[in-house]
């Protein structure tokens, strides 16, 4: 079982305990970023899609499964961009924007915008100033294609590197830059807090949320503040260190770690509304011994709590949480299956994301290994509302399968006997019924799926690779009669 420390009068209050110290900043910052770029990198995959699923020719059963437009029958490689280049500290993938007409992929050596039909470079967002370097993005645009950067002003890599710029982008013409503010943390012993990579979202209403290391910042579209959150508990002599950060639309959910000793952290989750006020008390987070906890994205007001790597004997949970910040259900992954299989893909200026699909109530989770006759590659539903196992169905190919999305009728899935024979599978999220609705056309470089990034979208599928090597990123889509 997990180890659930005990809480003191402060964490029943519903406050942060805030020691007093903040020797360890700068050095908890530089091991995030050392840490985003250095690993293996990959993005969770539960992209929403648009289109009018129904049943398929090749369906077997009467539950739902799509039709085209959701995959095309058949995808072949259209283009390729070049590797990363530079320092591989910062080739690291921060996040991709899509529109119309660009296809923008960023980066720590800058957002660059491609062609999407041709692949074609078209230029990149240019800085605000000559010696400035991404190290924040939102994950996508609003509906009015806004985006939003955030950047170091001088040297990335720099133990005193700060990320404390901001642009909004309005890709509606190109890439302009409309404006761009500095952005600090709340003064701490007299001096303004900051770190070397930042998380930035949007709420409803098109509110940037920026977050700091002890406070979040809402600015409106037109760069003029629209409020500052801190911790309760925070004051000009004590310390802590926002996290994460993810929106929901009008909800925001901060992750905050406090410092309990040499080697020991606390997590917090806040929620905050799209007036910058915070609902309800902190939510303690109990993780267990060398285990870890993260907000998940692209997912209901979700955390995941994992325990210490190659921990066999404790099972992680999702944690999902009300529109009042408390948590509605803790739900243990199931092992029945063999061990989940929770890819997590840190990333420059984000956190840890994981391989997770989510529509509805229901999250969609991969477990067994492919080479294991005793527990093979199962996909499992899992209902979040009552914490059952839906269904669990077999992935019968041998690569690891990846998701590239999920709706009211089925969850798909990329993979295939090996990364040069994929095709794609529909779930349908009654009983698990498998169809194979696509099939991808060998590409002309060597594929390793489990280290993409993996964007699916109305037919197109991109893949990006996370460092500098192979590939800068793929397109696949039906191929020109």
């Amino acid at each position: 079982m997990a180890h659930h420390p005990q809480s003191s009068p402060a964490e029943d209050s519903g406050l942060i305990p805030l020691p007093k110290d903040s020797r360890r900043l700068r050095d908890h910052g530089r091991r995030i970023l050392v840490a985003t770029a250095a690993a293996a990198l990959l993005l969770a995959g539960a992209t929403a899609c648009s289109g009018d699923p129904a049943a398929s020719p090749a369906a077997k059963s009467s539950s739902a499964v799509p039709k085209e437009p959701f995959v095309p029958a058949q995808l072949a490689q259209a283009w390729k961009t070049p590797p990363a280049e530079g320092d591989p500290l910062r080739t690291a993938f921060m996040a991709t924007w899509r529109t119309n007409s660009a296809y923008y992929v960023g980066r720590g050596i800058g957002v660059e915008i491609l062609d999407p039909a041709t692949g074609k470079q078209l230029g990149t967002v240019v800085p605000p100033e000559p010696d400035m370097h991404p190290c924040g993005m939102t994950e996508g645009l609003t509906a009015d294609g806004l985006g939003a950067i955030a950047w170091i002003k001088g040297d990335p890599l720099h133990y005193k590197a700060s990320c404390d710029r901001v642009s909004l982008v309005d890709t509606r013409s190109g890439s302009k830059i409309v404006w761009t503010k500095q952005i600090n943390g709340a003064p701490l012993n007299g001096k303004p807090l900051t770190n070397d990579t930042t998380r930035l979202a949007f709420l409803t209403g098109d509110v940037l949320a920026v977050m700091t290391p002890n406070t979040v910042v809402g600015l409106r579209p037109d760069g003029t503040e629209a409020w500052t959150w801190a911790n309760i508990g925070v004051r000009s002599d004590t310390y802590f260190l926002n996290d994460d950060m993810t929106a929901h639309g009008d909800r925001l959910m901060v992750m905050v770690g406090t410092e309990g000793g040499p080697e020991t952290w606390m997590y917090w989750v806040a929620t905050i509304d799209a007036s910058g006020q915070q609902v309800g008390a902190p939510v303690r987070m109990p993780v267990p011994p060398g285990g870890h906890v993260s907000l998940v994205g692209a997912a209901p007001m979700t955390a995941i709590v994992t325990p210490r790597a190659f921990e066999e004997a404790i099972s992680p949970e999702l944690v999902t949480f009300t529109r009042d910040g408390t948590v509605a259900r803790r739900v243990p992954l199931p092992s029945s299956a063999g061990k989940v299989q929770l890819r997590t893909s840190p990333r420059l200026g984000r956190a840890t994301r994981f391989d997770i699909a989510f529509s509805g109530p229901t999250a969609y989770l991969i477990a067994g290994d492919p080479y294991s006759s005793k527990t093979p590659t199962q996909i499992i539903a899992l209902n979040l509302e009552t914490g059952a196992t839906t269904w669990t169905q077999p992935f019968e190919p041998l690569i690891t399968p990846r998701f590239l999305g999920a709706d009211q009728d089925a969850v798909y899935v990329l993979g295939g006997k090996g990364p040069q024979d994929m095709s794609v599978y529909a779930y349908a999220a009654k009983d698990g019924t498998r169809t194979q609705i696509s099939t991808v056309k060998k590409p002309d470089v060597d594929l390793f799926l489990s280290d993409q990034i993996i964007d699916y979208h109305a037919g197109n599928l991109t893949l990006t690779e996370p460092g500098r090597t192979g590939f800068g990123t793929i397109m696949f889509r039906p191929p020109t009669p």
